[in-house]
């Protein structure tokens, strides 16, 4: 019997030291910094930039990760999905960077800008359309460019029509991956197509759960949980990420992400759920047909044709209906949910192609006066 407990102490020292090197791995990971853009030669391009900055927003704490191959090229502001799910992880050295000054915000509650003291009866969705105004503002300033660019994800993607809808005059063309239309819809269609998944792969489980559950709509405070294992089985059947699992690849990238502190990466998951706890059930209570049927800005749209959580036929039919200076839709065959990531090649040439309608000029152009 001794030796039995010598076993199973021995066994639980080494589950320990495991994960306390677990840990210590992600904290050495975690300076809450940022690299500096590097040249051929191995040192910071000339007028590259790259910071991670706090800045006063609307009276609260909020973080932005700025960085360009050249601090003169046109800023492009990253509005990121969830609600509450940065993506400064997946994003920070992109490509993008090469063609902008790209800047991920990190929205109230959300990743470095996580405080409990924001979760107030302020905490609306007319709030983040103000504070991503004000943010638009403040990168013009700075800048020295009358507009931005501006580029969102699924969540960001509801918030960013909103935003050109009330601001228009902030921005030179908006570019939407993955686009909410009318999310009620999208959820009935997400669950309807899980459903089928499960009953194919004779989950009986699963298609038990579902049906128990019942089809959308639910009370507002039923999608917190609702959504939380849902889309574990959209990203299990390919709806998520089409040809892999997008939530390791996501959950990797959090805990490596160099510009979050170890403290940062505790609170992101709390940020997550509490802000999709508040801010879900408006965003599946509106509908932009109704709400934004015209755009006064040029509209891009990047979807991908296996996406379940915002699905290919609801935003497709969004962009046929919206009226837009100009407006063209990108379709990828081989991607769901995050064309930007799953084919990210393609992603950049047709991003090439849509800036040819909206030429990409430098900030020293902008400011010259039209001859």
């Amino acid at each position: 019997m001794k030796r039995v407990w010598r076993v199973i102490g021995w066994g639980a020292l080494v589950v320990l030291g495991l994960v306390l090197v677990f840990v210590g791995y992600i904290a050495w990971n975690s300076p809450g910094e940022t690299s500096p853009i590097l040249g051929s030669d191995n040192k910071p391009l000339p007028n590259s930039i790259a910071q991670l900055e706090a800045v006063q927003i609307n009276g609260t704490t909020q973080w932005l990760l700025i960085r360009g191959h050249d601090r003169t090229k046109p800023v492009l502001l990253f509005l990121h999905g969830g609600p509450g799910l940065p993506e400064l992880s997946l994003l920070s050295g992109h490509e993008l960077e090469k063609q902008f000054v790209v800047v991920n915000w990190e929205q109230r509650g959300a990743g470095k800008s996580y405080s409990a003291d924001v979760f107030n009866n302020d905490f609306t969705v007319n709030t983040f359309v103000d504070d991503a105004a004000e943010v638009s503002r403040l990168l013009a300033r700075r800048f020295h460019q009358p507009k931005l660019f501006l580029m969102a994800h699924s969540w960001g993607t509801f918030l960013g029509i909103l935003l050109v809808k009330k601001h228009p005059e902030l921005f030179r063309a908006y570019f939407s991956i993955s686009q909410i239309a009318n999310q009620l819809e999208a959820e009935q269609i997400s669950y309807d197509w899980v459903l089928q998944q499960a009953q194919q792969h004779e989950k009986t489980s699963q298609v038990r759960k579902l049906r128990e559950q019942g089809r959308p709509p639910y009370p507002a405070n039923a999608w917190l949980d609702y959504l939380s294992w849902q889309r574990v089985l959209v990203a299990d059947y390919g709806g998520g990420m089409y040809r892999s699992n997008f939530y390791p690849l996501f959950i990797r990238s959090i805990l490596l992400c160099p510009e979050y502190t170890l403290l940062d990466k505790i609170h992101y998951g709390f940020g997550a759920m509490e802000t999709v706890r508040r801010l879900w059930p408006p965003v599946v209570d509106t509908d932009l047909f109704k709400v934004a049927p015209t755009l006064s800005v040029p509209y891009f749209l990047f979807q991908g044709i296996h996406d379940y959580q915002t699905p290919y036929p609801v935003a497709s039919r969004y962009f046929n209906r919206v009226q837009a200076p100009q407006k063209r839709l990108f379709t990828f065959v081989n991607s769901a949910h995050s064309p930007i990531f799953e084919e990210p090649e393609r992603f950049m040439q047709c991003l090439d192609s849509a800036l040819r309608q909206v030429p990409i000029r430098t900030v020293s152009s902008l400011k010259q006066p039209a001859k």
